[in-house]
């Protein structure tokens, strides 16, 4: 007989579940863990598992900083990932990779002979979990995914050599979008919102800054985060850190918050709010991205949200080349 642990119980199980996989090179985060876990018990997810189990197990988990490799601390916001079947993994990477231009995050088999599941992500941070567990979904699910240009999407998965979709551009009343079908009969539909495509009008392109550096993108991601690269020249000022969601300097005079964290999508992409040297009222954005690359990690930060408000300001910010050779002396130090 399965008995379902108490939430303690299960957190401690995923924890040395964590460390197991890390020794075999696989890294899974802590809330992919308590997925896993919950599965391992015949539950659809860890929500169930703590409904399972009880009121005295009911605690989630969160991620202090922007890191996400936080403790067990109880949290009141957490990510939606819907979870899809899925029945043959060559036919879906093809799709997902090959096609979409995702990621592949990790996958997870019980055994040799086990159903698979993976997570995949997009380069914008979308995630889904595909699985081959039975009762893990129902074919021909639907799926709704923003994003910022749809126009641009549509163009991109035109040019692609894929015979098995061809993805049409529908303007909706609620915006535009981009509808595909994975192997498994699962329905995507890319949406670009009214009042975003309105704003991807009036905005001004991002700044973009690329380096490599030889670690993996876990550890890629960790050391970033970690702003303990950050050399902010020209004042005297420590490292910016992270307090609850808020990236701040510190020094002798008090604390200068130069944003917030959007996303912790550890280990392909995190975002934050960017005020550094600009009026809070009108913030800008920041998005880092991390590929798998021969020899390492192609690390992508994208400086954007820049419009009519703050325009004037984005040619003041020519030294992100500077600052990302800071973070790859870092990372070659390590």
């Amino acid at each position: 007989m399965n008995t379902v642990p108490t939430a303690d119980e299960a957190k401690a199980q995923a924890k040395r579940l964590r460390i197991a996989l890390a020794a075999a090179g696989i890294d899974v985060g802590h809330s992919a863990a308590l997925e896993l876990l919950a599965k391992s018990h015949g539950l659809a997810d860890w929500n169930t598992l703590t409904g399972t189990a009880g009121p005295a197990g009911a605690a989630g988990s969160r991620s202090g900083d922007l890191s996400g490799t936080g403790g067990d601390e109880a949290t009141t916001t957490s990510a939606v990932v819907p979870i899809l079947r899925m029945f043959d993994w060559d036919k879906a990477q093809e799709f997902y990779v090959g096609y979409l231009g995702w990621t592949v995050d990790w996958g997870h088999r019980f055994s040799d002979h086990s159903p698979l599941y993976v997570q995949v992500s997009s380069p914008d941070g979308a995630r889904l979990h595909l699985s081959e567990h039975h009762g893990d979904g129902t074919p021909g699910t639907a799926v709704l995914i923003e994003v910022a240009d749809a126009a641009g999407l549509h163009a991109a998965l035109s040019a692609k050599d894929y015979s098995f979709a061809a993805p049409g551009l529908e303007d909706v009343p609620w915006g535009r979008t981009v509808t595909v079908h994975d192997p498994s009969g699962n329905r995507l539909t890319f949406l670009q919102a009214d009042g975003d495509r309105a704003r991807a009008d009036r905005e001004l392109p991002p700044i973009v800054a690329e380096v490599t550096v030889p670690l993996e993108p876990g550890a890629a991601y960790d050391l970033f985060t970690s702003f303990t690269w950050w050399v902010e020249y020209g004042r005297e000022v420590d490292a910016p850190v992270t307090v609850s969601d808020e990236v701040v300097f510190e020094n002798g005079q008090g604390r200068l918050s130069i944003g917030r964290v959007l996303h912790r999508h550890r280990p392909t992409h995190c975002a934050m709010t960017f005020t550094l040297a600009q009026d809070p009222a009108t913030p800008t954005r920041l998005d880092v991205h991390f590929r798998p690359v021969d020899g390492g990690t192609r690390v992508r930060l994208e400086h954007g949200g820049w419009d009519a408000r703050n325009g004037e300001r984005r040619g003041k910010f020519t030294d992100w080349p500077v600052i990302l050779g800071y973070f790859e002396a870092a990372a070659r130090a390590v």
